[in-house]
């Protein structure tokens, strides 16, 4: 009882706000614009949050990082410069302006001082979803070693929820009070609204599973050896894997490889990789998995999700020819985050218009680039480089002394900086924390970097 109560003790106050900041986030933040409710009292939640962290000592930010700073400078700086009001000369200068000209010369107000963005509400709005994010990588990355477990211990936990009340959407049938978004659905979405953010979720979730599994070895708190954890994480993964097709995700399908690659290398006591283990491990998770799948071919859900993994009927390319003709007539200011909406149903093509609304591009960075313009491009570039030198540095210096949160990180930023290609899940505030934490386990705390420093001058 005393080793748990000072394992417990041993874990910083400003790692439960990040705890309950991430937990929330990956419950609440799954609906998107479709549930703006829960996505205000996420967002009241971490402003609640960040005043408890700011209360709980006495500078409560002398561990963060600069690279935290800096990173959260650039996130938040992008939305705030499109909402400065400029002179009627400046703003009526933008390109995709002039029909917003034309309107408010109608009511008089044609030269009056207005922000880049073209719906500064909007904007605002993407402005407070992206300080939860932010709140979540400040946190994250001024934590310990144990702080920095539990954070992994709250993303598998919500993997393992997702699958839960996944469980009890599909077995519940149409209208089941499980489905929190859509109650007509067939997908397993658990608490997201996209099924293909579920997808992340769930991949995110088995990433975390391993790196828990790796340290629990690594503490003697299991008495596995290597190859029964192995077998252990292959049980879980099993199970996880039928959850990810029952999401109908088929670029989370098509993820699951670079996830297993990740297990693989977060589950081995060195850096060596072993190819002939690794092809054998995702063989055996192919050939259990596929088991799975025979023995329910009969389940109407089941075949319902296989008629989707087909290209027939694809959308996206005819989304993506009109987002870059979008992209065009607002470059390069952008037409201010969040707007991309009102954007695309002015410039989608008459022969694609259907009942549905082209809610996003289905490419995070195209969507961004229309958004944000050239100033969101350069954001992009700089805070990528920025990830990119933490992660080099990480590797070669793993903070908090742990390789398998590196390799968690890294595979956790590889799976949705890819699935960014074809979905937009940084849209999602679940997944944008989840990202977010990733990236502050990438950077060690301050207090460490000056550890290492008294050490070198010694």
């Amino acid at each position: 009882m005393e080793t748990g109560q000072r394992r417990w003790a041993g874990i910083e106050p400003a790692a439960w706000f990040a705890a309950v900041l991430l937990a929330l986030s990956l419950t609440l933040g799954g609906g998107g614009t479709p549930a703006p409710l829960l996505e205000l009292v996420l967002q009241l939640a971490a402003m609640l949050l960040a005043l408890g962290w700011l209360w709980s000592a006495r500078q409560p930010w002398q561990n963060i990082p600069t690279g935290a700073w800096q990173l959260s400078a650039l996130i938040i700086a992008l939305p705030l410069l499109q909402l400065i009001p400029l002179p009627a000369g400046i703003w009526q200068a933008f390109p995709g302006r002039e029909g917003m000209r034309a309107a408010l010369d109608l009511t008089g107000d044609g030269e009056s001082w207005r922000a880049i963005s073209m719906s500064p509400p909007r904007t605002l709005s993407s402005l407070l979803a992206a300080l939860a994010a932010v709140l979540s990588l400040v946190l994250a990355a001024g934590l310990g070693a144990r702080g920095r477990w539990l954070l992994l211990g709250i993303v598998a936990a919500g993997g393992l929820a997702t699958l839960l009340i996944g469980a009890a959407q599909l077995s519940g049938g149409a209208g089941n009070p499980a489905r929190f978004f859509d109650p007509n659905g067939i997908y397993l979405t658990g608490f997201q609204a996209n099924h293909n953010a579920t997808a992340d979720v769930l991949l995110i979730g088995m990433l975390a599973m391993a790196a828990l599994g790796r340290q629990a070895l690594n503490r003697g708190l299991i008495r596995f050896d290597g190859y029964r954890l192995g077998g252990a994480v292959l049980a879980v993964d099993t199970v996880m894997v039928l959850g990810l097709y029952l999401t109908g995700s088929r670029a989370g399908l098509a993820l699951l490889p670079l996830v297993l690659m990740f297990q693989y290398l977060i589950l081995q006591p060195d850096r060596k990789v072993h190819w002939f283990r690794l092809g054998a491990s995702a063989a055996a998770t192919a050939m259990v998995a596929g088991l799975a799948f025979v023995l329910l071919r009969g389940n109407r859900m089941v075949e319902l999700i296989a008629a989707r993994f087909t290209l027939e009927g694809e959308f996206r390319p005819e989304l993506w020819r009109d987002s870059v003709y979008a992209l065009g007539q607002t470059w390069p200011a952008g037409s201010g985050q969040g707007t991309f909406v009102s954007v695309m149903m002015a410039a989608e093509r008459l022969e694609v218009v259907d009942q549905t609304q082209p809610n996003r591009a289905h490419n995070d960075y195209l969507e961004l680039v229309i958004e944000a313009g050239l100033p969101g491009l350069l954001v992009l570039v700089i805070v990528a480089i920025l990830i990119f030198r933490a992660l080099v540095r990480a590797r070669r210096e793993p903070p908090a002394g742990s390789r398998a949160q590196v390799l968690f990180a890294s595979g956790t930023l590889a799976v949705i900086a890819l699935h960014s290609l074809v979905d937009y899940p940084m849209r999602s505030m679940a997944l944008a924390a989840a990202a977010a934490t990733a990236v502050g386990l990438l950077l060690p705390p301050l207090s460490e970097h000056k550890a290492e420093l008294r050490g070198s001058q010694s």
